[in-house]
């Protein structure tokens, strides 16, 4: 049976996944939301695939729940955005819709580290170029001082995650996704270079760099889960975990 496509729905499972963006410890975080979206596997070319077979006919239905769980993002969206948050859906599969919270201020910064920059510029991603020598010093500045609320280029911003949600289309997971969960640089180039394997730990990523710090990290992240379902479960909506990030500062 079908998952129901409301907006309670989809706050029910998403608020366990985007609890560290909700409360400001982690720029951005990937979440499934399960159902069948695509009338068709995306990878598979055989002419007596089962799930294009199964979905044979059934097109208008796909599209029509495609724009009920569009409109469910949008308008969430649209709330979070006055929190200093947004979402969208980054990608179609067919074992779910691949949707993508971030806070701005912290994503830009992460994407304005030299190292970051220079990855993605190299796979034609619009983003803060490490010519612009010491930018990601003061977006970090920046950060520091107002974390939630920064100013940030939303036009080169929405032009990077609009390059994200192409290269979704043009392969199954793009090893670069690291970069705009907040992984850092270290382990999503370790990932790449050793092909996943002779990571050092795994836990939310595969560890190639500081362990000590993922670690923590990993830690900090469940905590936010638990408190962020805690306080769901007790009447808070998404838009009220992240209104005010440092009122549930999980350390």
């Amino acid at each position: 049976m079908e998952r129901p496509i409301t907006s309670q729905a989809f706050e029910a499972v998403a608020v366990r996944s985007w609890a560290p963006v909700l409360f400001g410890a982690k720029p951005a975080n990937l979440f499934t939301f399960r159902g069948r979206f695509v009338a068709e596997c995306p990878d598979c070319s055989e002419e007596q695939c089962p799930i294009a077979a199964d979905a044979e006919g059934e097109a208008d239905l796909f599209a029509v729940r495609r724009h009920a769980l569009l409109h469910i993002v949008a308008e969430l969206d649209g709330k979070l955005a006055r929190e200093g948050m947004r979402c969208r859906v980054i990608a179609w599969r067919p074992f779910g819709a691949l949707v993508y919270a971030y806070r701005p201020s912290l994503l830009e910064c992460h994407l304005g580290d030299a190292d970051v920059a220079g990855d993605l510029l190299r796979l034609g991603y619009p983003a803060c170029v490490p010519a612009r020598h010491g930018r990601g010093l003061r977006l970090a500045a920046r950060a520091r001082r107002a974390p939630f609320t920064s100013a940030y280029d939303e036009g080169l911003l929405r032009a990077c995650v609009d390059r994200l949600e192409e290269r979704f289309a043009e392969q199954a997971v793009p090893h670069e996704v690291g970069y705009f969960l907040g992984y850092p640089a270290a382990d999503v180039r370790g990932f790449i270079e050793h092909e996943g394997r002779e990571f050092l730990c795994c836990g939310c990523w595969k560890v190639y760099g500081n362990v000590r710090d993922a670690q923590y990290r990993f830690a900090r992240y469940k905590r936010c889960a638990r408190r962020a379902q805690a306080l769901f479960v007790e009447g808070a909506s998404l838009v009220d975990l992240a209104r005010d990030p440092a009122r549930f500062r999980v350390a």
